[in-house]
């Protein structure tokens, strides 16, 4: 087991939602937690709490405020850095930002300040507000390369030395599903073991494309090609799941579609699918994508955003264009007639994951980087 030390880490984040952003807030904070003593600044009201007490995490709550400014949280939070002398402050939201550099002028002990960007950044930062904002930060940490080059594009060039690439880290699946299993999870659902499944996984928005595949399903059963499609994600957008669901018996798909709500263990209902689909535009890395081929199953995503850096056309997955779901469902058909290219590509898909995103590795870099550069 790995020797505790006694440097403190802050990992910041006052979203209310839970998300992928939200979730890596936790896995870094269980996963530092093993070698440094870290502390969560969270929420209240947000979801991330109770992820915190449930794993006995040590987190202190601070009330969002007004965020361009957020002067009181910030004197608490620099009390908070000086009374425990924090080593560093984590910051994942960018609204958390404002505060985050704030609180570090205001501390005595100037913690180094790393910053993980998990969005894409799409207008120019460079006024005399955010260069107080990058003046204060160390570090900041982007999830792709594309990200990485948009954010020195947009940001003042006094600043670029500080902008690295650090690739999510993933980890294996942890239950391997057997077949009894696999068709357990199935029967659960009303899912036929046989039926190919085409699963996506993510928040239930627009952006996500839900709809895309809900459309390639269609266009392959008036083929008469019957894909059976598992939409398993948090409705955010209430109106919008019910658009899906209408749309889903005009058409006639009941039998072929199902939902089911956010879960802790996607990589578990990944298993029982063929394939996984990522259909959303803009996406700045894809994680699902990467959860998916440790969980050695085929995928499908976009070819856009950073995508591109997870998926090698025909070698590590399948690309189509962003919301083109004629596409999508060309690249499904090929994945049902062709089952030694979605074999191939699960095992290419594997590989590049332990070999690019390993989990163990993602946490030894970030601790360094935490440290020093």
């Amino acid at each position: 087991m790995q020797e505790k030390n006694n440097k403190k880490i802050i990992e910041l984040c006052l979203s209310p939602d839970l998300g992928g952003l939200e979730l890596s807030v936790f896995r870094n904070a269980s996963e530092l937690d093993k070698k440094y003593e870290v502390l969560g600044v969270i929420n209240p009201k947000g979801r991330l709490r109770g992820y915190f007490e449930n794993a006995k995490l040590e987190y202190q709550m601070l009330t969002p405020g007004f965020k361009s400014l957020p002067i009181l949280n910030a004197i608490k939070l620099a009390k908070i850095i000086d009374s425990l002398d924090v080593m560093a402050v984590h910051v994942h939201w960018g609204k958390d930002l404002p505060l985050a550099s704030m609180a570090k002028a205001l501390s005595k002990s100037k913690p180094r300040l790393v910053s993980t960007r998990h969005m894409s950044i799409t207008r120019y930062k460079t006024d005399l507000y955010h260069d107080f904002i990058y003046n204060q930060i160390d570090l900041i940490l982007t999830i792709t390369r594309k990200m990485e080059s948009d954010v020195k594009r947009f940001i003042s060039r006094k600043y670029s030395n500080k902008v690295k690439t650090l690739y999510h880290g993933v980890s294996s699946p942890p239950i391997v599903v057997e077949q009894d299993y696999r068709r357990k999870l199935r029967s659960e659902l009303g899912i036929p073991n046989d039926a190919f499944l085409v699963g996506i996984f993510g928040r239930i928005k627009h952006e996500k494309g839900q709809y895309l595949l809900i459309d390639a399903i269609k266009k392959l059963h008036k083929e008469k090609n019957d894909v059976y499609g598992l939409i398993v994600g948090n409705p955010m957008e209430k109106a919008y799941l019910h658009d899906l669901k209408s749309e889903i018996s005009k058409d006639k798909l009941d039998d072929l579609i199902y939902f089911k709500d956010f879960v802790d263990d996607p990589q578990l209902w990944m298993q029982i699918c063929d394939v996984v689909v990522l259909a959303s535009h803009g996406e700045t890395f894809g994680l699902v994508l990467v959860e998916a081929m440790q969980a050695g199953i085929a995928v499908i995503g976009t070819n856009d955003g950073g995508v591109p850096e997870i998926i090698e056309h025909e070698k590590t997955g399948l690309l189509f264009q962003p919301g083109d779901s004629q596409g999508l469902a060309e690249n499904i058909l090929r994945l049902v007639e062709e089952p030694e290219l979605r074999d191939k590509i699960a095992r290419s898909g594997k590989a590049k994951a332990d070999e690019l995103f390993d989990y163990s590795s993602h946490f030894e870099k970030l601790g360094q980087y935490l440290e020093h550069n």
